[in-house]
């Protein structure tokens, strides 16, 4: 593990990126802080969410159930009460 340190650069912070990852030079990314201070850098192209590993074992009638109770009803189970579309 490599360790980098955070300078001041213009007006912003810069944390480099060590070459043994072989970041391409000019390739984007999605930068988001997590809940626990890490920084997450995600590349902008390419980014398949069906073959990140990290959701193999993700629970998804957990999240849905989640979901219903935090929006206290099921939406696939409200009638349309105007001109709404039927979700056929």
């Amino acid at each position: 593990m490599d360790t980098v340190k955070a300078r001041k650069q213009g007006n912003s912070i810069v944390l480099t990126v060590p070459k043994l990852f072989d970041v391409t030079r000019g390739t984007e990314y999605t930068v988001s802080q997590q809940p626990d201070g890490s920084i997450l850098y995600t590349p902008k192209n390419g980014y398949d969410i069906w073959a990140d590993a990290k959701l193999d074992n993700f629970d998804y009638e957990k999240e849905l159930q989640e979901e219903y109770r935090d929006l206290e009803y099921n939406p696939r189970e409200v009638k349309p009460v105007g001109r709404e579309l039927p979700n056929d």
